[in-house]
């Protein structure tokens, strides 16, 4: 593995796969997969803003999906060609950003894999699974503004896992996730207020690896299941576990994964 920049990592050469890692996450997530997939690709995983080793966003009040992947374009420059395009893996903040960057730059992107990329705009404004994402944000924005950043980590990733995975953790990893999670809410924000559409993403020719944890929390499993409704070209694999799987189940997850890179590679 060689660490070219503090917030960006790569393993192996051959054909890029550029790895998107979820909220309160880093590049460090995709390891295991990056040493799966490294002996004939080029795996490439950069920290989002806030995140990692990628400072904060300056324009917190404005800031966007749009934003996240300027910071990616330039982390990727130097490290492929501007011209080559290359595979997306995306889990959860990161399929939503990887699903965006595809809208945007279709052309480069060979294949886009998610797991359960939460793309809330995408999800009816009157609908109960919108209202949960909303309550969400309030009950993390009332910790952090009352202080209590270790309230406001613990509280999201115990929705993500099981109640208490917060507090079995490790002080130092505790508090790397208080730092993290000032990030939260500019990128629910992002989330919720992106413009574009179903019908947008339906026009997508790029070939789609969608997956699903059966135990998910409803709003992710329901945005993964209308967007298997619309991609034009999508397999959709249920995994059974929660949306934390790529992180606590990659023996499930990386081989799909693979499997998935080398089937569209090979015109499969």
């Amino acid at each position: 593995m060689k660490l070219l920049k503090d917030n960006l990592i790569t393993m192996g050469q051959g054909t890029p796969v550029v790895l998107l890692h979820s909220s309160m996450s880093s590049k460090l997530q995709w390891y295991q997969l990056m040493r799966r997939l490294s002996k004939d690709h080029l795996t490439i995983a950069p920290d989002f803003y806030g995140f990692g080793e990628s400072p904060f966003p300056d324009n917190p009040d404005t800031f966007s999906l749009s934003d996240e992947i300027t910071l990616v374009e330039s982390l990727l420059e130097g490290v492929i060609p501007g011209d080559e395009p290359f595979h997306i893996v995306g889990h959860s903040y990161g399929g939503a950003v990887g699903l965006r960057f595809c809208y945007k730059d279709e052309e480069r992107v060979r294949s886009l894999t998610l797991f359960e990329p939460v793309a809330f705009h995408l999800l009816s404004k009157t609908s109960e699974e919108l209202a949960e994402v909303i309550r969400q944000q309030e009950i993390i924005m009332d910790f952090i503004n009352q202080g209590d950043d270790a309230g406001a980590a613990g509280y999201f990733i115990d929705f993500y896992n099981e109640t208490g995975t917060f507090a079995g953790y490790p002080d130092e990893m505790k508090d790397i996730l208080c730092r993290y999670v000032k990030k939260l809410p500019l990128g629910f924000r992002a989330l919720v207020k992106e413009p574009l559409s179903l019908e947008d993403y339906s026009k997508l020719k790029v070939p789609v690896c969608l997956m699903a944890g059966r135990q998910s929390p409803l709003n992710s499993r329901c945005v993964s299941e209308l967007l298997d409704r619309h991609l034009t070209d999508c397999r959709f694999h249920w995994v059974n576990g929660n949306h934390m799987a790529p992180l606590l189940q990659p023996e499930v997850v990386n081989p799909i994964i693979e499997t998935f890179i080398r089937q569209t590679e090979r015109g499969a």
